[in-house]
């Protein structure tokens, strides 16, 4: 669905991506890990034609992004940001509603199945409540899945998220992760997920690519690449230890004083 091949990026005169290869297949969550200030934000940005490629390509489907009209990536492929103030004073049912704005006609109004979209959205992140409050209004967790919420009213085949659960609480957390392996399991989307948390990534992503200083230092199943080693070599932190889930036996970490 997405493949990134020699994918270099970066801004003014740095480098931060240095030949990033990938793939992310129909039905699968791909979680990237990595410190601050690894690239992993402005990988989704590479991959989406935000930010101008220095190297390298990315096909979408079985053509080069460059090769496609911004409405039709967007048709494809939605983006839920890590950071986006929120500029007009719309209520979430409107703001969600811009998520289907790829597949309409200019200026054209709402259809039915438009609207069905975002009822759909609101309800997979539990904004329905919220439909009709202002998004000025809204807390950062609410404001977080209201994001969310417009991604998913896109409706498209690849979905794109950066740190999707960053402001939320442990409940709101747990839910938007398992949302995500529900899309993939029953509608073969395809999911990237940029995360911090590495328990919740491990617990839900089939794959992990793993990020250091603008390249990949390990990218494979869970308990493939979340080793000692690659902790050590990436985190630099001797307090942070390999340890299973005693629940699910998934692998996970913890912080050992």
């Amino acid at each position: 669905m997405l493949q990134g091949r020699g994918v270099r990026a970066g801004y003014e005169a740095t480098d931060v991506l240095h030949g990033i290869d990938f793939a992310l297949h129909a039905g699968e969550v791909l979680g990237v890990v990595g410190p601050n200030g690894c690239g992993k934000s402005t990988l989704l940005r590479a991959v989406t034609g935000l930010l101008p490629l220095r190297g390298g390509e990315v096909i979408l489907g079985e053509e080069r992004l460059e090769n496609l009209p911004a409405m039709e990536r967007a048709r494809r492929c939605a983006v839920q940001p890590q950071v986006e103030a929120p500029l007009f004073d719309y209520t979430v049912g409107q703001f969600v509603l811009l998520g289907r704005h790829p597949h309409r006609a200019p200026l054209a109004l709402a259809t039915g199945e438009d609207r069905a979209a975002v009822s759909r959205a609101l309800s997979e992140t539990g904004m329905n409540g919220l439909r009709e409050r202002s998004i000025r209004a809204l807390s950062t967790g609410e404001w977080q899945r209201a994001l969310m919420a417009r991604a998913l009213a896109q409706e498209t085949p690849v979905l794109l998220l950066d740190e999707p659960a960053a402001h939320l609480d442990p409940g709101h957390r747990f839910a938007v992760h398992v949302l995500l392996r529900r899309l993939a399991r029953e509608q073969q989307r395809a999911v990237l997920c940029v995360s911090h948390d590495l328990n919740l990534a491990a617990e839900f992503c089939d794959r992990l690519m793993i990020l250091a200083s603008g390249r990949v230092r390990a990218l494979g199943r869970p308990e493939e690449v979340l080793t000692a080693e690659n902790l050590q070599a990436v985190f630099q932190c001797d307090a942070l230890r390999v340890a299973p889930n005693p629940f699910t036996g998934r692998p996970g970490t913890v912080f050992v004083p």
